[in-house]
């Protein structure tokens, strides 16, 4: 098992982000057991190839108290390079209307002894680069949403 920790900037509060995501996410998922989220990330080493892999992505909403809500994410896809994922996101505030935007968690390269190998040279690159680009369309989303309610208030 292998430790990630991925963060990105975004352009709305801490609490509206995760209130959002939670909102956002569900949406997709249409009240089914999980949300099919396709999962990216493009090599540029390698000549810029693609990989991509839809996914059902679980995520709930835990209130903590004292303190900021978070979610807890994971997924497990179905015989691909992308790997299975159990983690948390939580943001933390940067300003009045600014947060970090993270994702702690662990994954486990597919494919046993051959797959840890691969995770080794390339695998831990896709990782996080699949959790920068999950957290990017994430952003995306927020900063979209955000706007639009702030921008005619």
């Amino acid at each position: 098992m292998r430790e990630l920790t991925v963060s990105m900037d975004v352009k709305a509060p801490s609490g509206f982000a995760v209130a959002f995501l939670n909102t956002y996410v569900k949406d997709l998922g249409r009240g089914q057991d999980g949300t099919v989220l396709p999962l990216r990330y493009t090599i540029k080493q390698l000549g810029g190839l693609k990989l991509e892999r839809d996914v059902t992505v679980r995520v709930d909403y835990l209130p903590e108290e004292g303190g900021p809500a978070h979610l807890d994410i994971a997924w497990e896809p179905d015989g691909s390079l992308f790997p299975s994922f159990t983690g948390k996101l939580h943001t933390d505030a940067t300003g009045e209307t600014t947060c970090a935007m993270t994702i702690d968690g662990t994954y486990d390269a597919p494919g046993g002894v051959p797959g840890q190998l691969f995770d080794a040279v390339v695998g831990a690159r896709i990782a996080r680069g699949t959790i920068e680009e999950l957290l990017a369309q994430f952003r995306d989303a927020i900063e979209a949403d955000y706007k639009g309610r702030t921008e005619y208030a």
